[in-house]
């Protein structure tokens, strides 16, 4: 029993192991970078989330900077199933005939979103300076943050020290 047992786990390990070793052959890295920056977010001073797998494989980063200059960030290798739907995703938004948006109501304290997207054949980099993202630049933001996101927790604290010192300032009232 305990040989069967044996087998069938050899067996089960096995087929992962197939499986992983075709998605590293069929996969193809095609230089595919695709990255936002966005400063003076509201989330902190800079905050940003990176696809590329050139250097070490499919892989994706996030960091995030307050206004104090303490930067929190991780990084994670990517399959190249989660690597290729999202770029899926970002190709989809006609990403090389994107430029720089242009927005009505702009104030100088509103973000701006830096994004730079390449592959083996195109190059683009543009940015929106925009509290809300419009269509289709957010479709690339969404896309990485989701990614970036899954399975992990936020990067520091999303509140703020000058939100927390209001916060406080009005419990002692």
């Amino acid at each position: 029993m305990k040989r069967v047992i044996f087998i069938a786990a050899l067996a089960a390990c096995g087929a992962r192991q197939n499986q992983a070793d075709r998605e590293a052959r069929q996969f193809e890295c095609r230089d595919r970078t695709a990255s936002y920056i966005a400063t003076r977010h509201i989330a902190g001073d800079e905050l940003g989330v990176q696809i590329d797998c050139a250097e070490n494989g499919p892989r994706i980063r996030r960091w995030k900077t307050d206004k104090n200059g303490h930067r929190d960030s991780d990084e994670r290798a990517l399959s190249p199933v989660d690597f290729d739907k999202t770029w899926r995703e970002i190709d989809a938004t006609g990403w090389p005939l994107l430029r720089d948006c242009a927005n009505g109501s702009l104030e100088k304290r509103d973000p701006v979103y830096v994004f730079d997207i390449k592959d083996d054949t195109n190059k683009a980099t543009f940015q929106c300076q925009t509290r809300d993202v419009p269509y289709p630049y957010n479709d690339i933001t969404d896309a990485l943050d989701l990614m970036a996101a899954q399975g992990r927790k936020d990067l520091g604290d999303d509140e703020p020290a000058e939100a927390k010192a209001l916060d406080h300032k009005d419990k002692q009232r």
